[in-house]
């Protein structure tokens, strides 16, 4: 019985010292984000260009065939800016360019991915930045005579990497799903 008693008496400190330790409270979960599906349809844009457009998606037609291109589950836009060339490819190819390196700032690295698509007349760049930008998305898209269109995805959440990488890459998906199906109507 003695034997117990000093083996209780011995452990006892151990329990107080555990016991008076700090907790740290696990840190909050991020919440599950369900990514629309992928389902495509042709548009119907009265514009001089066409594309598939994700059934979850809905079109936001503006002036001048400008026009976004909403996922409301996600909270995710592609603006799309339309602009006949009259000559200024070399202008819009720059301002293109300036305006998605304006990001460099914030992003931690930039990378340009060029598309070429000779048998519809397609040619453009998609670029795309990881870390804190605004826009992890860009892209523009001409066929170097009569058509240039730039797009531009935003997400409407704060800038974290971690958590919104699945939305970034969906809607980088979703933009190349653009690029790949989009014929010019001339």
């Amino acid at each position: 019985m003695k034997q117990k008693h000093k083996l209780v008496l011995f452990c006892l400190p151990f329990l107080f010292i555990q016991c008076q330790e700090e907790e740290n409270p696990l840190p909050y979960g991020q919440i599950r984000i369900e990514l629309p599906t992928t389902v495509y349809a042709l548009d119907s844009v009265d514009c001089p260009y066409s594309f598939y457009i994700n059934t979850a998606a809905q079109w936001e037609a503006k002036e001048n065939c400008w026009g976004d291109i909403y996922y409301p589950s996600i909270k995710a836009r592609m603006q799309l800016t339309y602009k006949n060339l009259n000559g200024n490819i070399e202008k819009l190819l720059a301002e293109s360019q300036d305006l998605a390196f304006t990001h460099a700032s914030k992003a931690s690295g930039i990378q340009e991915k060029l598309y070429l698509n000779e048998e519809k007349r397609i040619y453009g760049i998609l670029y795309r930045m990881s870390g804190d930008a605004a826009s992890g998305t860009q892209f523009y898209i001409t066929d170097s005579t009569h058509h240039f269109l730039r797009g531009v995805v935003y997400i409407y959440a704060a800038p974290n990497p971690d958590s919104l990488k699945p939305v970034d890459d969906f809607m980088a998906r979703e933009v190349i799903q653009l690029m790949e199906t989009l014929t010019w109507k001339d």
